[in-house]
């Protein structure tokens, strides 16, 4: 179905399939004419098209970064990781600038014309056009997920891609290596100058702990501070003792003074203690001899000057006891005094070393700080030394390039899909533009669609016969072909047509009919040559009147002279009978047109003259053909149509513009005549069979075989 031929919403698609089909059944030869024309530039551009060859080979990254020489107890060092980012890290370093200058210093691709060109360039300016000629065909991408690295270079020489990918392969795990060897020999230097500096520090630190330790005299610091804390603790044991001694002997001294006035007993001795016992013994004896004897006994005497000698020993031994508490509470004093001198002395002493220690303290962890980080230093640098000229690439060779023996460009497949999918496009797009240029009706189907109105009959062109075929048919060959082939498919359409309209029957309602067409070389007037030829071969009395003025189309087909025509007819000039003309070959006859007719003629034909011939004609006929000029051009046409009793339209197949036709059918309409369908004409068998969806001419081939 042409796309731009309005249907019915009711009917319409979205995609109508079978309607692309039959436009590719339509459209075929030149579809294929397309599609092998794109072929065949497709397979001239394959062989224009320089070969290019494709390189590869594999770099794998190691999964940890561990060393050759790595001792157990080195806790520090440890073995680094290999993530997604390290190899997308890799494969920059692979692609770098610096990557690839090596490659071309290494291969003199500075001095070759097929990297820097012919034109003359200096030698920095030749290696950086090498460079960028290699990045514009290197290409190294991870492999996946996994840990390899594909290299691959596409270049018009096998020899020379395999040769830059195996050397930009070396070359990369050469620079890690060189990387690494620097860094290893840098960071033995810098070891070695912390190492001299880290040496002198702690030398200094050392010296430092030394020259204190002589200046405070502390040997042992922890020694003498041991000995003074002890040495306080018996000090205040000391003291605690010696101020207990004191107090007592203070109290003896007080209590001492206490007594002075005669209350000796308060001092206490054993020699006085005996002096009073002899004293009481003594005052006892004198008082019982006194009694005894009186005071002047010589007993009594000798008794007294005792008891006298005992008290002067009392009063001296007393003297002598106060004075021994007193110099026993100055002595427990000194004593107090002096531990106390001492004890401050050792406590001072003690704070002075706790002093002197803390500083010493101080300066020591300095001392053992420096000296970690020198041991620290010192081992690194052992390893250090130890793990150089050991140094290995993060990367390895999983595979090297070889030359490529079969090109990667042009490929034959992808040449031949995208030549076909190509050749599919254009072909696409002619038969589009066909359709679209197209804008004519094709099938039964899309007229009756488009137009609402059903088609009698579809009449094939004789020049698509596959026999009996007419090579320049006009309208007199064309029926004629009628009367020599009755049982054509040609024959067929005509019966089709008086089918419809009921032709010879009883209950015929369109004994007029006017055949016209909305354009000229419709085929109405071989229709209407055919119809009337058709008709009277069935037994029908027929008349076929040629109301086209202008061309007289119908008229020119008839052999001999005409002596009179429809205009003499219509002016009185002449009767019917002497217009009239049979057809002796079906028996029809016919009412020509005299070639010449005046200008004034042309008002005759939508006069009531011709109303009233048609009406005669009605009468004396079983069908009446009227055949009309175009719509489109000659009013009088749709005049003619509104006297016949229906009025029918040729549309030629797939040349009648779909508007023309609607144009026409508004004019007859306006005209008020009645519009029993259309006829296709000049339908090519052959297309139809092919893609005639919608139309029974589709069917064809199957049904052929009734045809003779």
């Amino acid at each position: 179905m042409n796309p731009l031929v309005p249907v019915d919403q009711d009917s319409a698609k979205i995609i109508d399939f079978g309607a692309v089909l039959n436009a590719v059944r339509r459209r075929l030869i030149p579809i294929l004419i397309t599609m092998i024309i794109v072929l065949g530039l497709t397979a001239l551009s394959y062989k224009m098209v320089t070969p290019r060859y494709s390189a590869e080979g594999q770099v794998g990254i190691q999964r940890t970064n561990e060393e050759i020489v790595n001792a157990q107890e080195d806790q520090r060092v440890q073995p680094l990781t290999t993530d997604s980012s390290s190899v997308d890290t890799e494969v920059a370093q692979i692609l770098s600038p610096e990557t690839l200058g090596r490659v071309v210093d290494r291969l003199g691709l500075a001095k070759n014309p097929n990297f820097v060109g012919t034109d003359p360039l200096s030698p920095a300016d030749a290696r950086n056009a090498a460079i960028r000629a290699i990045a514009g065909g290197l290409t190294a991408t991870r492999d996946g997920t996994s840990y390899a690295i594909n290299v691959n270079y596409l270049s018009t020489d096998p020899v020379m891609a395999a040769k830059i990918v195996n050397t930009t392969i070396d070359e990369y795990l050469t620079r890690q290596q060189v990387e690494k060897r620097d860094e290893r020999n840098k960071e033995i230097a810098l070891l070695a100058s912390r190492i001299n500096e880290a040496r002198g520090q702690l030398q200094g630190a050392e010296t430092e702990v030394a020259r204190f330790r002589a200046a405070t005299n502390l040997v042992d610091i922890q020694n003498q501070s041991t000995n003074a804390q002890q040495s306080i603790a018996v000090l205040n044991q000391q003291l605690a003792d010696a101020q207990a001694q004191q107090a007592v002997a203070e109290a003896r001294n007080t209590a001492r003074s206490a007594s002075s006035a005669g209350a000796g007993s308060a001092v206490v001795s054993p020699v006085l203690q005996q002096l009073r016992t002899e004293e009481a013994t003594l005052s006892a004896q004198q008082a019982s001899l006194s009694e005894r004897y009186g005071d002047r006994h010589p007993q009594v005497l000798e008794t007294n000057q005792r008891l006298q000698e005992t008290r002067r020993q009392i009063a001296a031994e007393t003297a002598r006891v106060r004075q021994s508490l007193s110099a026993e509470a100055d002595v427990a004093r000194r004593r107090t005094s002096s531990i106390v001198s001492s004890l401050d002395a050792q406590k001072g002493q003690l704070l002075q070393g706790n002093a002197a220690s803390v500083r010493l303290a101080e300066l020591e962890r300095k001392a053992t700080t420096l000296k970690s980080l020198y041991e620290a230093l010192l081992e690194r640098y052992q390893q250090a030394i130890a793990r150089q000229g050991t140094e290995r690439s993060a990367g390895y060779v999983i595979a090297r390039a070889v030359a490529p023996t079969a090109p990667v460009s042009p490929k034959k497949v992808v040449f031949a899909g995208g030549g076909l999918l190509a050749a599919l496009l254009a072909a696409a797009m002619v038969a589009a533009g066909l359709e679209l240029a197209e804008n004519g009706f094709s099938t039964r189907r899309q007229v009756e669609r488009a137009l609402g109105l059903p088609v009698l009959a579809s009449v094939p062109d004789l020049r698509t016969l596959k026999r009996d075929r007419i090579k320049s048919p006009t309208p007199a060959t064309i029926s004629q072909h009628l009367i020599d082939h009755p049982g054509s498919v040609y024959s067929e359409s005509y019966r089709s047509i008086r089918t419809a309209l009921k032709v010879g029957r009883e209950e015929q309602a369109a004994r007029v009919v006017a055949i016209s067409s909305a354009l000229p070389a419709e085929g109405k007037t071989s229709t209407s040559f055919s119809l009337a030829r058709s008709s009277a071969l069935a037994g029908l009395s027929t008349v076929l009147v040629d109301c086209d003025l202008r061309r007289q189309a119908t008229s020119r087909q008839m052999e001999g002279a005409i002596q009179y025509g429809l205009a003499d007819l219509l002016r009185g000039e002449a009767t019917l009978d002497q217009v009239l003309v049979r057809d002796s070959a079906s028996g029809a006859f016919l009412l020509p047109q005299r070639p010449s007719t005046a200008e004034n003629d042309y008002d005759l034909i939508a006069s009531s003259a011709m109303q009233q011939l048609v009406d005669q004609l009605r009468e004396r006929f079983d069908l009446v053909i009227l055949d009309t000029a175009p719509l489109l051009a000659i009013a009088d046409s749709r005049a003619i149509a509104s006297m016949a009793d229906v009025a029918l339209v040729a549309v030629r197949w797939r040349k009648t513009p779909a508007p023309a036709v609607r144009l026409a059918l508004d004019h007859l309409a306006m005209a008020e005549a009645r519009i029993g369908g259309i006829i296709m004409t000049m339908v090519d068998l052959k297309a139809q069979s092919r893609a005639g969806a919608g139309d029974e001419l589709r069917y064809y081939k199957k049904y052929s075989s009734y045809y003779s």
